[in-house]
């Protein structure tokens, strides 16, 4: 950090000042590397926005421009998020401009929902005119359902306002009179749907009783389970469902008319009454993704796709990568496909060793990323038979390089660890006190912390006082919140509640309020200074590689490090 203000990194490698503090150079940083922006540099060529390591704070969503986006969903709101998927198109946008993601009009999201705003009933659509003094900005995610959002109906500022006095309510019937028409609390709600009763009553009433016993062993409450019940008759009588299994995709269909979805599949998988037949989503990106290269080289990535998505089970044999090491790959290979498809190659077959010399980058992580992406491909079609040589064989691509760790602002751990949020606290307590991996965090079971010790895979932790202070305070909270639940992960929120399944990295990320894998380095850079660079107890404290350990070890006697304040006192 800067020994001068504090607050930022050091401008580069070997510099004891950020560039707002260097003498004589006037706070002119250099634009960053990534996105050109020349306003709010961090560190190692990259500004705020862009560097990995530097405080996620919220700003305007990339698209819409809706304040509250953040870096784990790349600087997008939900609502463009969806918008992207949706909308496959890419182009300039007929209002404001922009090349985005448009619409079947030519418009962007923003310019859209301000269209969408302005449209008055019987008039003709002009995105132009309604968006031509301006847009409304907006919160990001705020339009949701699940936060108590409604939207406005549509206004028409021709009609005359309704001024009529409204019904006096009906009064209250004697105690012994009788409904006439008595209110089925499932049937009548799934009857305004419009699509009647299911075909099969019989197999109606036996799929209600299994969501019904499904939703009570649970522990959903009382609104979940009915608009699950609801759901299901629903999609029984829009698709005409009369035996079982039921597709998934069918499912997925009562989202458009509001409905549940996700409580049915969880039901139904858990009953095997489900036939997956969605399409992976990583299927769907890398078909898109490569639509315009050339179609005997379009072919030829889907062979390698296909082999890593599914593996081989004859020889050559390989075990299935997962999605994102596949996506990880096909973004490092696909600008130097594209320049060779613009080249005029219209085959890998065509590449030679040449080609590959010419875009491979002399070292770095730049040539290792690329050199790694470019290997499975060329190696995987060789072995497939699909080309002839291989003109990555015995070309050394290197290693990605390794920053050296550095420790934390101790201001953000000590407000992290002493957080009235029980969730945040614990959190920062397991991950800054006991360096347990992400990974770790999500996958810990309720019986994992026991006597107090938490047991992991190879290795079992005694609990520091405050760490276990923390977790009791933590499941005190949750049992207050989910009493009912049965999922047995440590951890829960309120959609993982209802469900067996661990939570995800980003969410541990998200309520942490900072990057869990940096509060893990800082933990091991406080242990590799505390003990002198002990090798061995930093690999058995924390599970990690001999040369892991050495590579911690390489912060002893840096200079930056003996102006920094020490971690908060975890004794207490």
């Amino acid at each position: 950090m800067c020994e001068r203000c504090g607050l930022r990194p050091q401008s580069y490698h070997g510099r004891r000042w950020c560039y707002d503090c260097k003498p004589g150079c006037g706070g002119r940083p250099l634009p960053c590397r990534r996105c050109g922006s020349v306003g709010d540099y961090w560190s190692e060529g990259l500004c705020r926005r862009c560097h990995q390591r530097a405080p996620a704070r919220p700003e305007s969503c990339r698209d819409c421009l809706a304040w509250g986006a953040r870096r784990t969903h790349k600087w997008l709101c939900g609502g463009c998020q969806s918008w992207r998927v949706l909308q496959a198109t890419t182009s300039a946008c007929v209002s404001c401009g922009r090349v985005l993601a448009i619409n079947n009009r030519g418009a962007c999201r923003l310019c859209w929902l301000q269209t969408r705003d302005q449209s008055q009933r019987n008039e003709p659509i002009d995105v132009p005119a309604a968006n031509r003094h301006g847009q409304q900005l907006a919160l990001a995610n705020m339009s949701s359902s699940k936060n108590g959002w409604r939207p406005h109906p549509r206004r028409d500022f021709r009609r005359p306002p309704y001024t009529a006095p409204r019904p006096e309510p009906r009064p209250a019937p004697w105690p012994d009179q009788l409904n006439l028409f008595a209110f089925r609390p499932i049937q009548d709600p799934a009857l305004r749907y419009g699509f009647g009763d299911p075909p099969n009553p019989q197999l109606a009433r036996l799929l209600d009783q299994l969501v019904c016993e499904h939703a009570e062993q649970h522990g959903w409450s009382e609104q979940q389970t009915t608009r699950a019940r609801v759901g299901l008759r629903v999609l029984q009588a829009r698709c005409g469902i009369t035996a079982t299994p039921i597709k998934a995709t069918d499912v997925l269909q009562l989202t458009a008319l509001g409905l549940s979805a996700n409580s049915l599949l969880t039901a139904l998988s858990s009953n095997t009454l489900l036939e997956e037949d969605r399409i992976p989503a990583i299927k769907t990106w890398f078909t898109r993704a490569i639509h315009d290269l050339p179609e005997p080289m379009a072919a030829e990535l889907r062979t390698w796709f296909d082999v890593l998505y599914n593996g081989s089970t004859i020889p050559p044999r390989s075990h299935p990568r997962s999605g994102t090491t596949i996506e990880t790959r096909t973004r490092w290979a696909l600008p130097t496909l594209h320049a060779w498809a613009d080249a005029g190659h219209h085959s890998l077959r065509e590449i030679s060793r040449e080609d590959v010399f010419a875009v491979l980058p002399a070292s770095g992580t730049a040539r290792a990323t690329l050199g790694g992406a470019l290997r499975s491909i060329f190696g995987t079609l060789k072995r497939r038979k699909i080309l002839f040589l291989n003109p990555m064989a015995r070309v050394s691509v290197g290693n990605m390089e390794r920053r050296i760790p550095m420790p934390l602002n101790t201001a953000n751990l000590r407000t992290a660890f002493n957080s009235t949020d029980p969730v945040q606290a614990a959190l920062t307590a397991l991950i800054g006190v006991h360096g347990l991996r992400s990974s770790e965090v999500c996958a810990l079971q309720l019986t994992d912390v026991r006597d107090g010790r938490i047991h992991l895979t190879g290795r079992t932790i005694p609990i520091a006082q405050p760490a276990k202070a923390r977790l009791d305070a933590y499941l005190d909270e949750r049992d207050r919140r989910w009493p009912n639940s049965i999922n047995p992960h440590l951890f829960i929120h309120c959609w993982s509640a209802t469900t067996t399944g661990p939570v995800q990295r980003p969410w541990v990320t998200e309520r942490l309020g900072m990057s869990a894998q940096a509060l893990r380095q800082d933990r091991i850079v406080d242990e590799a200074q505390a003990t002198g660079g002990d090798l061995r107890r930093i690999c058995d404290f924390f599970g990690v590689t001999m040369n892991t350990a050495e590579h911690y070890a390489t912060i002893l006697n840096h200079p930056d490090l003996d102006t920094q304040p020490t971690r908060p006192d975890t004794s207490s």
